[in-house]
């Protein structure tokens, strides 16, 4: 290809689909600059500059900065093409994991959602449970409006973080020492459903698995502030039934802020391993 033809920002933007504002750009920061800049100020583009921007697309696709590009361009070399492709694969991959990982978490609160308009609202029963993995974030017992945003801001954070995804699906681990009270009762825990981690030591001691077995469950329509009297409707029949409760108890929402800014329309799914 000659070289000897010069084409305009505008015809050269043309031909490459971008924008002359983005060669301009491109100029500014050292990235490709124009062949020739005339005295009017216009810039002109060589028909040889078509590979180097096709050279910036290609490792802009691959996720690498207009900062890294400069600086392999300015370094071009075999070794230094196979370093950049070996840190782009990587640096893909776990792409790929944290998007495997949001399409989980879309699916588990589809799942659940769906799930919830089949249960009856209010009424105990048994229901056996496979084993599930929760993230988990301890949250401290003064019960204030204060710890608890603090610990779902912290938990929020680590989630994002360490295993990217968002706190959706989103529960609780509830303690009651009292049965008698079900309304004295308080979060230990926060906990977001997740995947069964393939390794579990990047999560330390943040994960957690409900084990598998028979579950006392009630669904319970409203929000927090009303929930009390759904824990003892549960109690009154796990004692009714002759159960023994064998672990904490788990929320965990069916139907939250996300679908919905009335509490009347909540649905909090609540269960205890019981040896049914």
């Amino acid at each position: 290809m000659q070289d000897s033809l010069l084409l305009s920002s505008g015809e050269f933007a043309q031909m490459c689909n971008v924008s002359r504002e983005l060669l301009i750009h491109y100029d500014k920061i050292g990235l490709l600059k124009p062949k020739e800049v005339r005295d009017n100020g216009y810039r002109y583009y060589s028909l040889k500059q078509l590979y180097m921007f096709d050279v910036i697309r290609f490792f802009l696709d691959t996720g690498m900065s207009m900062k890294e590009i400069k600086e392999y361009l300015d370094n071009r070399s075999t070794e230094l093409f196979l370093d950049n492709a070996q840190d782009s694969i990587e640096k893909m991959m776990r792409q790929r994991d944290i998007i495997d990982a949001r399409i989980g978490m879309m699916e588990k609160m589809r799942y659940i959602t769906q799930r919830a308009l089949l249960f009856p609202k209010d009424k105990p029963r048994l229901s056996y449970w496979d084993e599930i993995w929760f993230i988990t974030t301890e949250v401290e017992r003064e019960r204030t409006q204060k710890s608890f945003a603090q610990a779902m801001s912290d938990h929020s954070d680590f989630c994002r973080t360490a295993a990217g995804v968002s706190k959706f699906p989103l529960g609780r681990i509830i303690d009651i020492p009292d049965q008698s009270k079900p309304e004295e009762y308080y979060y230990t825990k926060l906990v977001t459903w997740v995947s069964p981690p393939e390794n579990k030591i990047n999560l330390g001691n943040r994960i957690e698995r409900k084990p598998r077995g028979n579950y006392a469950v009630v669904l319970h329509q409203g929000g927090t502030s009303t929930v009390a009297r759904s824990y003892e409707k549960l109690f009154r029949y796990i004692k009714k039934e002759g159960f023994e409760m064998l672990g904490p108890i788990y929320e965990l929402d069916m139907n939250s802020y996300l679908m919905s800014e009335n509490s009347e329309d909540y649905l909090i799914h609540i269960s205890v391993l019981v040896n049914a």
